[in-house]
Parts: C-alpha cells; structure tokens; sequence
C-alpha cells in the first residue's frame, strides 16, 4: 500500500501520542519525518526505521503510549529585551495549550544578571509568572540558566521527554558555567533544545514565521491549524546546523539536540513560533534503545519512505555513575 502524506492540520493530532516511556537506562531518539512535500508522513512502524549508533544498526522500540512533555521555558529579562516583555508575557495561554497539552508541564527560568526559577514545575501558574517578567541589568546568563533548567528537567518522571526552550537573544554575557558543559548535560540528560531568538542589536533580522489560521476542527492542535506545512523547517534546520558552527549557543545547542531555532520580531511571529514548535514536538517518533560503552556517540536514523527527510538528535552522551 503507497503511504500518502497527508496535510499537518489533520496528522498533527494523530502523531500526538508517538512517544516514549524512557527509563534511566535508555536513549530517545525524536525523529520528525517530512516527505519531499514537506509534509509530515503519518503511520510508520517500527519496521520503517533503520536507527545507527556509532553507525552500528541498533535494536529499538516505537511505542505509541502517551508520554507528557516536561518543557522548561528559559526566558532572558534584561535591559536588551526590555521592549519584548511585553510580547512575551502574552504566550503563557499558548505555550500551555500548544506545547504542553493536558498531561505535560512547565517550569519558568528567567535570566539576566541573575538566574530565577520563577515557576517550578510542581506548582504556580505559567502566564502569571511570564506576566510578572521586568528587566533585570545588562548581562544575559544564558548558559548559566540552561545549566539550572536541566536540573529542575533531569528530576522530572522518568516517562517524560525533556525539553528546554530558550525565548531570548541568541547570546550570553556573564555566564560562570561554559558552554560546553551545558552541551553536555543536555547531551546526557536526553534534552532537547529548542529556541526561539530575539535579534541582537546591530544583527541582521532572520524571519523564520509561520501563518495560523482560527480553530477549524476539534483535530487541530490547540485550537489553531498551522498555515505552513513543516517543511517549512528545512531551511531553519540547515541553517541552525551550519550556525553551530560559531559560538551562538542556541545554534550550537540546538544542532546538538535535534532542536529548532526560530526568530521573530513581533507579536503574531512569537505566537506562530510557538505554535510550530508545538506542532513539532507533536509529530515526532520517539524511537528508545538501550545504550553500551560511555562518551560520546553518534546517531543516525534513516526511514523507508521514497524522499523522505528526516531530523533527530546526532548523538548523545554517556557518563559512568
């Protein structure tokens, strides 16, 4: 039987359950699969995959049980950003009903010249305490609150896939903790980082934006429909691998993870980013496997499906207890 890509707006809702209960001792792989259209390819077994750790085949598990999203919101708040409060503290209802859904949950770090956990994830209310945001002094401790969101992430139920997501310039200023010790964690944690950039004065604005249109049918996610198929994630995802490359730790964190960098500049382009990013997270498998050996790995997942394209981690990291 010839598999047909169907458009997002009807596959998000169905691909929302294809997750995985992951132990501590197992590795996730989320893996978004588009076809040559751009969009997302619904009903793959297990037997479509082929997944490759240090590009020796691996033995892996598709599950398609229900597990929640445990996503840590990593927000700068200083005299930079000031002028984009005021449209960040507008997303608390959408990042709740886009990215978190019914089961899953959210934490809030904001930083500047400090590092606050403005909302642990056992209790307060998101949009509360992204509403209470004012800018906190010049420095930009970026890596320093990505270091304290894995923290509060690596103590989450072990059935929950981790996220980070960084709302803020793709900079740090100030940070004591280095980059390469967050890459790490993340690594190691199975996070996955997505980030949605502000520009940075002086920098050339990257429009990355997608449209929404108003709630059609109880089968779109959240109340909207994206008005873009994810293929229109290829160029962001070649251009934030490439990015990686230079010392812009969302690029280099991102690319690392298997996560997205999205920019805006206005209102409706924050909103349409955490919708797509919502979406995202919703339409990937999440093949799992049990890892051997310690350091460093590499990944590599390939597909069954005639011009598919797909995106998952590179690798992940293993340390001895």
């Amino acid at each position: 039987m010839t598999r047909r890509a169907l458009p997002l707006a009807l596959t998000a809702a169905m691909l929302a359950a294809q997750t995985i209960r992951v132990g501590v001792d197992l590795v996730s792989v989320p893996v978004l699969v588009l076809s040559r259209e751009g969009r997302v390819v619904p009903d793959l077994q297990s037997v479509d995959f082929h997944l490759f750790d240090n590009d020796v085949p691996q033995p892996f598990v598709l599950d398609t049980s229900v597990s929640p999203l445990s996503v840590a919101i990593v927000v700068q708040a200083n005299q930079d950003v000031r002028a984009y409060l005021p449209f960040i503290a507008k997303i608390g209802n959408a990042v709740d009903a886009l990215l978190i859904g019914e089961a899953g949950e959210a934490a809030a770090v904001v930083y500047g010249d400090d590092v606050t956990v403005a909302k642990p994830f056992e209790s307060g209310d998101l949009s509360l305490a992204l509403r209470k945001l004012t800018p906190d002094g010049r420095n930009a401790r970026a890596v320093d609150a990505g270091m304290r969101a894995i923290d509060l992430l690596r103590a989450r139920a072990p059935n929950h896939r981790r996220v980070l997501l960084y709302i803020g310039q793709p900079a740090d200023h100030g940070s004591e903790s280095p980059l390469d010790d967050l890459r790490a964690a993340a690594e190691t944690h199975n996070v996955t980082v997505h980030a949605v950039a502000l520009p940075e004065i002086g920098k050339t604005f990257v429009s990355d934006t997608f449209s929404l249109q108003g709630l059609s049918s109880r089968m779109d996610r959240g109340g909207f429909k994206a008005g873009a198929d994810l293929g229109r994630l290829i160029p962001t995802l070649t251009r934030t691998a490439a990015a990686a490359q230079n010392a812009d730790p969302f690029s280099v964190l991102a690319a690392a993870t298997g996560g997205t960098q999205l920019h805006f500049r206005e209102q409706k382009q924050l909103e349409d980013a955490v919708a797509i990013l919502g979406v995202e997270l919703h339409s990937d498998y999440v093949l799992s496997f049990t890892p051997k050996g310690t350091g460093y790995h590499t990944l590599r997942v390939e597909v069954d499906v005639p011009g598919a394209k797909t995106h998952a981690r590179p690798g992940y990291r293993l340390t001895t207890n």
